[in-house]
């Protein structure tokens, strides 16, 4: 199998667990991973598209959103793929797509994908635990103060090596197919997370609900654009005022034979790696 992103925080975890089913995996990239056979790809090349597919049985697909005009190439990547004979690709899409515009282009690649003869699996995760420890909020955590704009809202937030399962059972033959909703286990408040980070860290960590401003302002000093922080302040402002609510679904517990990780074993297992 080719894994596209294999050095990201989902498809690393794609490319160890899928090792360790024993299948011979292609880490398909810039540079290499921390596992599987290294293979040349770069969105800006077209002419890397094709060798890094050909041969493989399936392939996970990641859509570089900070990468300039990897989301607009998506679906011509998709299609390349396809054509290089790939039978099975799951691609890595959100949990809200249905309510995108229709030009979005993590819709557009979906609807690319379930045009093609091929068994599609669209992976729909909700927010990333891990944005917490390597993501956008990291250096709150450095800081020991998470300030966002969300309220007291509970959301089903998801650790990567979860999406990564469902994600590789979808790989495997006669794996799941079509869209496959992954979350945590339960829906917990940002309060709740950040004193599961604090009892596996040993350190102090709370969570302060603050007003947008105040949050695009802070993202700003660390570096991010004013753009960003909007984007980030507007979602997480319909989480705060229930306008943006996810039901928890089973997915990981029916094609992963487990429950989903709870945020205190997210913590944990951050605090131990």
């Amino acid at each position: 199998m080719t894994v596209l992103g294999a050095t990201g925080k989902t498809g690393r975890h794609v490319v160890a667990q899928a090792v360790e089913r024993g299948w011979v995996v292609r880490a398909a990239g810039r540079r290499a991973a921390g596992a599987g056979e290294f293979v040349a790809f770069d969105w800006d090349d077209e002419s890397t598209w094709h060798p890094a597919f050909a041969g493989a049985d399936a392939a996970y697909v990641v859509i570089p959103f900070n990468h300039a005009g990897a989301p607009e190439k998506a679906p011509d990547v998709i299609r390349a793929a396809a054509a290089a004979g790939v039978a099975r690709i799951a691609l890595l899409s959100t949990i809200d797509v249905d309510h995108a515009p229709d030009d979005d282009p993590t819709k557009v690649a979906e609807q690319t994908l379930l045009s093609l003869p091929v068994e599609a699996a669209l992976i729909r995760p909700t927010w990333f635990l891990d944005n917490f420890t390597v993501g956008s909020f990291r250096g709150m955590l450095d800081t020991g103060e998470l300030r966002l704009p969300a309220g007291e809202a509970p959301f089903p937030f998801v650790d990567t090596r979860d999406i990564a399962a469902v994600a590789v059972a979808a790989l495997a033959p006669d794996g799941p197919t079509g869209p496959l909703p992954v979350t945590g286990p339960e829906s917990v408040t940002h309060h709740a997370v950040a004193e599961a980070l604090e009892a596996a860290l040993g350190r102090p960590f709370r969570y302060i609900p603050v007003p947008a401003a105040e949050f695009i302002a802070l993202l700003e000093s660390r570096g991010f654009t004013h753009s960003y922080g909007d984007f980030l302040a507007d979602a997480l402002g319909k989480v705060a005022n229930g306008s943006f609510v996810i039901p928890v679904a089973d997915t990981v517990e029916r094609h992963c034979g487990r429950r989903a990780y709870t945020p205190a074993e997210f913590a944990r297992h951050f605090a131990q790696s």
